[in-house]
């Protein structure tokens, strides 16, 4: 065993104070699990990323699955499996060290650094070709999958081409005519409307359309999907585990295997994109407990993905975020640090996302301080019920934010977790690859060079 991997599986034993590690499978084990990799091209890529992830969070989810599920994320133990190689990432942008999702995502779909904003157009006003084109043009299946509106920035990066990420009506098109196969997360708004209906073209195309749960298991392995799940985002995890009417709406997991599922047989292989979108949005409100779950429903997409592997060494699986949100961390509390690990069991007392709790006070017209401590479990002082209502009634844009900013105190003395802003942050972020073509992902990258190292690696 490596130096390497030696001292990374102390450092997940060391953390037994807040879990029994000593259940993660060692290398050797994982080893046994997955077939011989393939020395040729990879006829797969899978490209997990979990918008807005900074290692704040990462460690937040990593800490919280140690007391509570005795094991730590898929995202620790992976590092311990033969053939992963692992990098840090510059994210920057063509405009700024801090980067928006836009230009993330370009980077990575066109191989050149564009403005923020920007999907795929230089800042010359070119348009290069992005990934997921190349891959169709050389005959593989395409895929895009995402918990925010799939005509979003991180998927539309792979896929599109338009001056401002905002045209989200025109990359819905974009997507019919580029041909990509799989299509499965929110934005139905982007494909129909009073205005316009783009599903009949969609259906013409051979398109199986699905717009809940029991709609993708039957359409589940056709080979072309179509998939829209809410008007706007998919709601929040928080929120589906804990509202019985966000029953039908599907997780992250269910649409990832249902795009396995289809892409999966393609004779020339596929290219899938899975994003955790919602991951940014929870940083940019600092929800704590909001930001915890998307996260842990992201880390059991990595079981998906190996599982997938295990049966199919000849695909590339890329694991990474776009840049941090919020600058997310779970800090020392308490004398001596004591109350941080109790403040990992606090955490599980909020059900309902600070987004769904300020929906319903915009619908009813005034804040409700005994429905609030309900999912909280905080009690409203006279000092704070005013400044919420006043926020209320002028209208505020994001008033999500205006609610945690109210309890900011509060929120920290119960869940130990602090933020550095609402904005993006320029912190290097990690980049895992395994399968064909990782062991040319160098110790350092910025996030334009992996265009070029995933073209490679697929032949495309």
């Amino acid at each position: 065993m490596s130096a390497q991997s030696t001292s990374r599986r102390n450092f997940i034993k060391g953390a037994g104070l807040v879990g029994a590690a000593s259940l993660v499978k060692g290398p050797e084990a994982l080893a046994a699990e997955v077939a011989a990799p393939s020395k040729g091209a990879a006829k797969n890529l899978i490209f997990l990323v979990a918008d807005g992830m900074g290692t704040g969070t990462l460690s937040l989810a990593h800490f919280w699955q140690l007391r509570h599920k005795s094991e730590p994320l898929n995202w620790s133990q992976i590092f311990l499996r033969p053939g992963v190689f692992t990098t840090l990432q510059d994210t920057a942008s063509a405009s700024s060290v801090v980067t928006d999702s836009a230009a993330a995502a370009s980077a990575w779909g066109c191989g050149q650094r564009v403005m923020n904003r920007s999907i795929n157009v230089t800042p010359s006003g070119e348009s290069p070709t992005p990934i997921w084109v190349h891959a169709k043009e050389r005959g593989k299946a395409t895929g895009l999958v995402s918990t925010c509106r799939v005509t979003h920035a991180t998927s539309a990066g792979f896929a599109a081409n338009v001056k401002h990420r905002d045209m989200e009506d025109r990359i819905a098109e974009q997507y019919l005519e580029r041909g990509i196969d799989v299509i499965l997360g929110g934005g139905s708004r982007h494909f129909t409307s009073d205005q316009r209906d783009l599903l009949p073209k969609y259906e013409e195309a051979g398109f199986a359309l699905s717009r809940d749960s029991a709609g993708l298991k039957k359409a589940a392995g056709e080979a072309r999907m179509l998939g829209l799940f809410s008007e706007s985002h998919v709601p929040y995890a928080i929120d589906r585990e804990n509202d019985a009417s966000l029953a039908s709406v599907p997780s992250l997991e269910e649409m990832f295997s249902a795009a396995l599922e289809s892409l999966g047989g393609a004779d020339r292989g596929f290219v899938l994109q899975v994003e955790s979108g919602r991951v940014d949005h929870a940083g940019h409100g600092n929800d704590p407990a909001t930001i915890l779950r998307e996260l842990l429903e992201f880390d059991r997409c990595i079981r998906v993905a190996e599982d997938f592997i295990a049966k199919n060494p000849d695909t590339l699986l890329i694991l990474t975020t776009d840049h941090g949100t919020g600058g997310c961390q779970l800090n020392g509390l308490g004398a001596d640090y004591g109350e941080s690990g109790p403040a990992l069991d606090r955490i599980n007392g909020f059900t309902r996302s600070f987004e769904a709790l300020a929906e319903h006070y915009q619908s009813i017209g005034r804040f409700d301080p005994d429905h609030f401590e309900e999912y909280t479990g905080f009690t409203a002082s006279l000092e704070q019920i005013t400044f919420l209502q006043n926020a209320l009634e002028e209208g505020v844009k994001y008033y999500n934010s205006a609610l945690t900013k109210a309890f900011a105190d509060e929120l920290f003395k119960a869940t130990a977790v602090g933020w550095t802003s609402s904005a993006h942050t320029a912190e290097f972020v990690e980049l895992l690859a395994l399968g064909p073509g990782a062991e040319t992902v160098p110790s350092f990258i910025k996030n334009y060079e992996l265009n070029g190292i995933l073209r490679k690696a697929l032949a495309i």
